[in-house]
């Protein structure tokens, strides 16, 4: 909570950044209709928000409006703990097609219980003679706030471990550093209650936190919602199973499966479940061994894509939409006129950079018509 005015001005500028952050995400989504963003914007409107109340709870306090040691006080951690579980859903949702259920019920425990305590507290006054930092509320968020930026400094660290490219290593290298140092912070925020003889302004290094990330999501804007999965194939084909486009990632890395096979097994796998279920059911995932076949449609579903990566996520499933979309859009004319000719959805090459960034231009290799 701000109390000084230098606090106040640390907060101002935090605020700043914050919002320059989220107003480049709004731009990003609009122009890149991409829904990944839609994450990031909650999360950082989130965040604003908590900025925001802050700072009118500061001016209130100066002004004798609102008593130092009042439960009222507590209240902008509200938004913020909102946004700390938006980055939890986050992390699970990149990481896995949906939530570890323990995990997720831990959490909504924890978010829970602080909800509640800060409620029964507000409601009925208590505690008015403990200062704010030693409330049973804060010590449930600082609890949960320590959770999510662990397990999110794991997915970096992970992350920079497991990705071929050296640039990518050091984007999440970077992000992992600035989350974790922030984890540290949270963590000795719990310790300051029995342990730390002083305490300290958490905006400080959660402010150098919002400025790291701001550098790293303005120079890599597509990094920050899908993490880097390694794809071995991107293919195109239409709803009777004709392929279109073909792209292979890695140039060393030999074909897993013919692309013609690759449709043409679609295709009649899409008809096996049609003619068993009776509906046009669309098929979203097969399952091998240590592989993921991840199929999208396009809105009108006249064409799909394939995507053979290494693990499945639901913000890879997003991607796939993604793609699948834009090269509807893009070439919508020579779909409705297709004569057989597949060469001129060559240059949809560029979408595939364009939507899964991580994968350097030198390692797509299309896939030439026979």
């Amino acid at each position: 909570m701000v109390s000084s005015e230098l606090e106040l001005y640390i907060k101002i500028a935090q605020i700043t950044l914050i919002t320059f952050i989220l107003a480049y995400f709004i731009y990003r989504r609009i122009k890149d209709k991409i829904t990944g963003f839609n994450w990031f914007i909650f999360l950082f409107i989130s965040a604003l928000t908590q900025g925001i109340v802050e700072m009118i709870l500061y001016g209130l306090t100066s002004n004798g409006s609102i008593s130092e040691n009042s439960t009222l006080q507590e209240v902008h951690i509200i938004p913020y703990a909102v946004g700390l579980f938006t980055l939890f859903l986050y992390c699970e949702l990149i990481m896995r097609e949906r939530p570890n259920e323990i995990l997720l019920s831990f959490m909504t425990l924890l978010i829970g219980a602080y909800l509640a305590t800060f409620s029964l507290e507000l409601a009925f006054n208590l505690n008015t003679d403990i200062l704010p930092k030693y409330r049973l509320n804060r010590l449930i968020f600082n609890i949960f706030q320590f959770f999510v930026l662990l397990e999110a400094t794991l997915m970096f660290a992970l992350d920079a471990k497991r990705v071929e490219y050296k640039k990518l290593r050091r984007i999440s290298l970077v992000i992992a550093i600035a989350i974790g140092t922030s984890a540290v912070f949270a963590f000795f925020k719990i310790l300051e209650y029995w342990v730390l003889p002083f305490s300290f302004y958490g905006a400080i290094p959660y402010g150098i936190l919002f400025g790291v990330l701001a550098i790293e999501f303005i120079a890599n804007p597509f990094f920050v919602y899908l993490l880097p999965s390694r794809i071995n194939k991107v293919v195109v084909i239409d709803d009777s199973g004709v392929l279109l486009f073909a792209v292979r990632v890695g140039k060393e890395e030999p074909d897993i499966i013919e692309d013609t096979l690759l449709s043409g097994t679609l295709s009649a796998m899409k008809s096996v479940i049609k003619e068993t279920t009776g509906t046009q059911t669309e098929l979203q995932k097969i399952e091998f061994r240590d592989k993921y076949m991840i199929v999208a449609e396009n809105e009108e579903k006249t064409i799909s894509t394939i995507i053979i990566c290494d693990r499945d996520s639901f913000m890879l499933q997003t991607a796939a939409r993604q793609f699948i979309n834009a090269f509807a859009k893009e070439f919508k004319e020579h779909l409705e006129k297709f004569d057989g000719s597949i060469g001129r959805f060559g240059a949809a090459t560029h979408l595939v950079r364009r939507i899964f960034p991580f994968v350097p231009p030198k390692e797509i290799v299309e896939v030439k018509e026979k």
